[in-house]
């Protein structure tokens, strides 16, 4: 059958609530459609996806002809060359919502680019609760609070990554799609990442560009096969505050990714990364939360936004017990929570990482601490006896085996640390069948104008 056997249609639908991914949902002769651009109340023209026949339909809006109070400006037009944020430039759809972005604008990465930012946290909320009971059966109520020094959204990514395209220019890939949109600076970007001039970059040969900030140091590594003498120019336009990194000659691939560097897989231990020579500095950065250093790869998991290390590790350490004996942390990069709670207890840790480069770095982290440290598939780790679990799995969630060996575990308290509502109610789902009960649990937005969340789920048995 062909990939286009059902054509791309012009539609008016009303919209009617939100849904996962940054999407709204409005209905067509019956059929759902997941429309981008949209808000709940609003009256819009789309243009439906061509593609093979499916339960639902994928639409973007083309023009606003009720809009919400909550829309705002499109927000993605400050980081596009040649386009206003006034809804003047080319390519806007007239009508009363004007503010549907031109085409040439329409980047990923943004899902709530044209929503008022509160607005954006009672959408997610919605989400959340409504994933927890579909998919969980969980009752809920939870809320989604702001970033710490939340300010208007742009201005919390610690790591950034741009695509390139044929012409060696950055930017942001346009959803569901392959297509690079050039950028003049990294959408969201805080401290020295906003202050990169990306249109005066040209790097052909670059496949992406992966940026981190922690403290007063960056690292730019370079992905793909340039030449010796792109390299020398992106070595002359970087800041001297930051280190270089590219990709050591061999075969290409493409490694997908899921939230800040950690590959999608529950485990985190498939085929490595391909190794990295250094340019110029260190292949580490240091990352400070509450006055202890952390040592992260430059090509590591951390927490992307500028205050979400702080701000998780003070919620796991709220919710240990009065008294702990031991404490098991799953997924645990370079140690960040758990060493936070062991230093707040004074408890032995034991933490399990599918990734050998960041359990070193957990080893070096916890050196002045009674800990143990195992670089292993979570799902394959026999946990030891604690009474406190901290678990901070990637976007797929902990699983099946991870979730039945807590369980069996001898953990009274578990403290699970979430990206993904979704896979957060199905493990909650067995995790509150095994025996455990849910104490608290709490959104935050720490992904601010994306459709991302994190929550902390606090469970006792």
């Amino acid at each position: 059958m062909s990939d286009t056997s059902v054509p791309a249609q012009e539609l008016t639908l009303d919209i009617e609530a939100p849904a996962a991914g940054g999407t709204s949902i409005a209905r067509h002769d019956g059929q759902v459609v997941f429309v981008s651009g949209a808000l709940p109340g609003e009256k819009v023209r789309v243009r439906t996806e061509a593609g093979p026949p499916a339960r639902f339909l994928r639409a973007a809006v083309t023009e606003v002809i009720e809009a919400s109070a909550h829309r705002v400006p499109d927000r993605r037009l400050d980081y596009v060359p040649g386009d206003s944020a006034d809804g003047s430039g080319a390519g806007f759809a007239a009508g009363p919502g004007a503010g549907a972005v031109p085409d040439s604008a329409g980047f990923g990465g943004m899902e709530f680019a044209h929503v008022d930012l509160a607005h954006s946290r009672a959408l997610k909320a919605e989400v959340l609760n409504a994933q927890l009971q579909r998919i969980g059966h969980i009752d809920c109520a939870a809320e989604v609070l702001p970033a710490p020094g939340e300010t208007d959204g742009t201005d919390w990514r610690t790591r950034v990554q741009l695509a390139v395209d044929e012409e060696g220019r950055a930017g942001m890939l346009a959803p569901r799609s392959h297509a690079v949109i050039p950028v003049t600076t990294p959408p969201l970007a805080a401290g020295p990442l906003h202050d990169l001039a990306m249109t005066t970059l040209h790097v052909p040969g670059v496949r992406r560009l992966e940026f981190a900030w922690a403290g007063d140091h960056g690292a730019l590594i370079v992905r793909g096969r340039p030449t010796a003498q792109v390299l020398d120019e992106i070595e002359s336009w970087l800041p001297t505050s930051f280190s270089l990194l590219a990709e050591a000659a061999g075969p290409e691939q493409s490694h997908g990714r899921g939230r800040g560097g950690r590959p999608r897989g529950r485990g985190r231990s498939h085929a490595p990364a391909p190794a990295l020579r250094v340019i110029r500095g260190d292949h580490t950065l240091t990352e400070t939360v509450d006055g202890r250093d952390f040592t992260v790869g430059a090509d590591g998991f951390w927490q992307v936004h500028r205050d979400a290390a702080a701000l998780l590790s003070s919620e796991v350490v709220t919710a240990l017990p009065a008294d702990v004996a031991a404490i098991t942390d799953l997924y645990c990069g370079v140690g960040l929570l758990g060493i936070t709670a062991a230093r707040a207890t004074g408890a032995p840790l034991f933490g399990v990482e599918g990734v050998e480069t960041a359990i070193a770095h957990a080893r070096d982290n916890a050196a002045d601490l009674e800990s143990r440290f195992l670089a292993l598939s979570v799902d394959r780790a026999r946990l030891p006896d604690s009474d406190v679990i901290i678990l901070d799995p990637p976007r797929a969630g902990a699983g099946r085996k991870a979730t039945s060996a807590i369980i069996e575990s001898a953990a009274r308290t578990l403290v699970y640390v979430s990206c993904d509502p979704a896979t957060l109610a199905r493990d909650l789902a067995a995790l509150t069948g095994g025996g455990f009960a849910i104490e608290s649990l709490t959104g935050f937005d720490l992904f601010p104008l994306t459709s991302h969340l994190e929550t902390v789920t606090v469970l006792r048995r």
